[in-house]
Formats: C-alpha cells, sequence, structure tokens
C-alpha cells in the first residue's frame, strides 16, 4: 500500500469528503430528506471505484495504478481554438486544461474551474438563506430524472402545473410510473388555491400526500407565464407547510424581457427565485446553459441542500460519470475570457434578439387572430400561448394548419396527464424562437387563415342548421 506523508494523507482526505453534506449546524426547520427519499434515493450510493479514483484525483506524488484512464498524451487534441461572435478568440493552450478536456470528469463536483464560476454566480443571481450547494451535471432534462429517481417510488404521486413541458411526462413521469397531480395556473403563475385543493383532496383519499412539485416558474413551458414573486411566496409557504420538494426548473430565467421601450436587463433585477427566498432547504433548483449559451453542449448546474445534493451526485457518477469534461472546460474558458462583463453584454443581446421575435409575433398576431384567439403578451422565453376562441380541440386543425405549411403545437401535449384522445384542448403553443425574423409573421398569417376558413365553415354551417330549423317551424 502506497504510504503518504502528512500534507498527503490531508489532501486525500479532503478530496475523499467531495460529495458528502457539508458539516453545518442543522436548523430545525431543515428537510428531513430521508423522509421523501424513494427506496432507490435511500440505498443510492457512491460507486467504490469511482470514490477511489475521485479521492486520488490530481494528488502529488502518488502512482495512480488504480483508474483505467488513458494516458494524456494519447489524446489527439493539443490545443483548441475558439473564434466567437464578438470577435474574440479563447485560445487553450494549457496542457492541463486541454488533457482536462479529453479525459474522464475526475471530480465529483465537475471541472473544478467551471464549479467555482458556478457556485459564485449562484450566490450572486440567488443569495439562499440556507448552505445550499452546487452539482455540474448534463442539463436538467437528466437531473430532473435524477431526482425523481430519488424522491418517488412507483405509482406515487408529482405535483405539476396543469399544462407543463412535455418532455417531463412523457419521457420520466409517465414510462416511470409517477402519476402527476395537475394544479391550475394562469399568466401571474400556479394558483395558491388550486394547488392547497389538490394537496387536501389527494390527503383526503388516505394516500401518502404528494411530497414533489415540479415547477417551471419563468416563460413557462408551454404557457409563457411568469410567476408573480406574490404568488411564489405563498406557494413556498404552502410547501413549507405540507413538506413538500420544489423542483425548480428554471432555463428560461436569463431571458426576461419587456415589449415596451425598456433596455435588456441583463443579469440585473431579474426576480427572486425559489431558491432565494429557500430558508427551509427544500427547493432542488435546477439551472441549464442551454437557454443562454450552447445547448448543443448539454450542460447545467444543479442547486440544493447538502443532503439532497449528495444523492444527486452519487446518481450522476453511476449514470454518466458526470457531465462532459470537453465541455465543461471549453464553457469555462468562454466565460473566463468574458469575465462578468461580457456574460453581461451576451444575456443582453440574447433577451434583445427573444424582445424583438416576441414583438413581432404579438404585433402579426394582434392583426390576423385577434378575432379567433386570446393570448397574454409574452415576458420571457421563447413561447406564445394562444386559447382558440371558435376551436373545441386544436388537434382537429393539425392537418390544415399541415397542408398550410405551419407548424404549432397542440395545447393536449403539453397537458400534464399526458396524452388523451378523448382530451378536447382548445389550446396551442406557438415558437418564435427558430424560424427566421422573415419567416415569423408568414407563419403567423398562415395560421391565421386556417382560422379564418374554419370560422367561415362553422358560420356557414350555423347558417344551414338555422335555415333548416326556420323551414321546419314554417311549416308546422
Amino acid at each position: 500500500m502506497v504510504q503518504l506523508d502528512k500534507s498527503q494523507k490531508m489532501a486525500s482526505a479532503a478530496r475523499s469528503d467531495v460529495g458528502r453534506p457539508t458539516k453545518r449546524a442543522k436548523h430545525n426547520h431543515d428537510v428531513d430528506f430521508l423522509k421523501h427519499f424513494s427506496v432507490e434515493g435511500r440505498s443510492r450510493q457512491y460507486p467504490s471505484l469511482r470514490k477511489i479514483i475521485c479521492q486520488f484525483s490530481g494528488a502529488d506524488n502518488v502512482v495512480p495504478m488504480h483508474g483505467g484512464l488513458p494516458p494524456s498524451d494519447s489524446f489527439p487534441l493539443s490545443s483548441m481554438l475558439l473564434r466567437l461572435r464578438n470577435g474574440q478568440s479563447v485560445d487553450i493552450v494549457d496542457d492541463k486544461k486541454v488533457a482536462s478536456a479529453q479525459q474522464y470528469c475526475t471530480t465529483v463536483q465537475g471541472y473544478p474551474a467551471l464549479h467555482t464560476w458556478c457556485e459564485r454566480h449562484m450566490k450572486a443571481m440567488h443569495s439562499p438563506p440556507g448552505q445550499h450547494e452546487v452539482l455540474l451535471t448534463n442539463g436538467s432534462n437528466h437531473t430532473f430524472e435524477m431526482v425523481c429517481e430519488l424522491l418517488l417510488d412507483r405509482g406515487e404521486y408529482i405535483l405539476t402545473e396543469e399544462y407543463t413541458y412535455p418532455s417531463v411526462i412523457e419521457s420520466v413521469i409517465i414510462p416511470k410510473g409517477y402519476k402527476a397531480l395537475g394544479v391550475k395556473l394562469d399568466q401571474a403563475g400556479i394558483l395558491p388555491d388550486s394547488l392547497l385543493e389538490v394537496i387536501m383532496e389527494h390527503k383526503a383519499t388516505g394516500r401518502r400526500p404528494p411530497h414533489v412539485l415540479y415547477t417551471v416558474p419563468t416563460g413557462q413551458n408551454p404557457t409563457g407565464m411568469v410567476t408573480a414573486l406574490e404568488r411564489k411566496q405563498k406557494i413556498y409557504q404552502i410547501c413549507s407547510e405540507h413538506d413538500i420538494v420544489i423542483i425548480e426548473d428554471d432555463p428560461y430565467y436569463y431571458l426576461q424581457y419587456s415589449l415596451g421601450t425598456a433596455e435588456a436587463q441583463g443579469l440585473d433585477g431579474l426576480g427572486q427565485t425559489y431558491l432565494s427566498m429557500d430558508v427551509d432547504g427544500r427547493v432542488v433548483r435546477l439551472d441549464s446553459f442551454s437557454k443562454f449559451l450552447l445547448p448543443g453542449m448539454r450542460l447545467g448546474w444543479v442547486t440544493a441542500h447538502p443532503d439532497m445534493l449528495q444523492k444527486i451526485c452519487f446518481a450522476l457518477h453511476a449514470s454518466t460519470m458526470g457531465p462532459c469534461s470537453y465541455t465543461q472546460v471549453m464553457i469555462h474558458e468562454v466565460l473566463e475570457a468574458w469575465g462578468d462583463q461580457g456574460l453581461q453584454t451576451h444575456v443582453k443581446k440574447m433577451q434583445t434578439e427573444y424582445k424583438k421575435r416576441a414583438a413581432i409575433v404579438q404585433e402579426a398576431a394582434e392583426k390576423q387572430l385577434s378575432k379567433y384567439a386570446e393570448w397574454t403578451a409574452p415576458r420571457a422565453g421563447m413561447f406564445l400561448w394562444l386559447k382558440l376562441t371558435q376551436v373545441d380541440d386544436s388537434m382537429d386543425l393539425f392537418e390544415e394548419l399541415k397542408a398550410a405549411k405551419v407548424v404549432v403545437v397542440p395545447g393536449t401535449i403539453a397537458h400534464c396527464g399526458g396524452p388523451d384522445p378523448s382530451r378536447r384542448c382548445p389550446f396551442v403553443r406557438l415558437s418564435y424562437a427558430t424560424a427566421s425574423i422573415e419567416e415569423l409573421p408568414v407563419g403567423i398569417n398562415r395560421l391565421g387563415d386556417v382560422l379564418r376558413k374554419v370560422s367561415q365553415k362553422q358560420s356557414h354551417v350555423q347558417e344551414e342548421a338555422d335555415t333548416k330549423v326556420t323551414m321546419a317551424t314554417t311549416m308546422y
């Protein structure tokens, strides 16, 4: 067995504690996650081999014969050069950084430099009252799946907005045997009275009360709603009183804007989050680089109570051995090259772009759709949520829209109950993120043409029916 000197033992001990909950005074109101963990969550431990590899990663004067990590001099890349749209170049030539980008991720919480950035950024943006911790992840979808596996057993219920992100329903909740309890919402977010009503009705059945709430509070997918601060405070209070863990999935947090004349706000004044008011440690916040930086890199971070974060860490390393090293190094170098001001400039640019697109869609909709739909002007994200006023089920229009060469998402797909052919749903979701600036009004016009034809057809059918009634009345 290798013998370590005193300094090496101290370093080894520090590394072996990575991923364990931070030792701190436990407040009386801290969530007891042992009551919330599923069977898998309670049994999930850090993989033994992975623990040894991470424990001795980078240890000085230690001969590393424990891990199957390819030698760095066998990697094909000797440097990386990135050219940014703002004219900057990021030249990654440091041997350690280039090697780290090509090696397995051997640190528990992620690439150390990027983890430090995320931790500092989290505290600056949210200032959570508790000692929450940060873990780099493979993005919010994967993190949501892991969190559900750690908190829910098959057959258990999870609270969601009545209309929510379709992928979490069809890719996680339904196939894993969880059951969604839909909570009504409006353009100011979840309705607290509806949340309380759903909780109490479920408790009255005698089954285990729902103990997890999933919410997308900013620029919600599909409705585009932004949860008001007063709503968040009431919802947090209800969840605290009924011991409910809040999964705050907030990928559109950075994409907030006003359709008025106000300039883009950047990172300033984006509003309080559930994390920022989390005195209990019950919020699991999912952040992502996807919507404000690079979606193809599949990288994000999760912030949570240390007891919860430890289990997510165990699940992450058992599933993917951590996020992609290349992605982590590259994103960190870009953020480092930008600095705080460069990131602020980039976020403002993103907000300005989405504001421009939203304004184009809003103006076109006012001209073409006002007779056939109701909606609220968007303030965040990338979606416009329409309620069709002359159509019972937007799915009935799918073939006509396809023929008109415009594609929208029927609202029923986003219902928390999953696909159901018998459900009549008048909503549609329009995205203004992908189509070009020139195509956006064209798409609205095509949608308007379809709705106009449907309206005229309905009027014609009604006129024929009225005529038949009149004739029948005259005859008798």
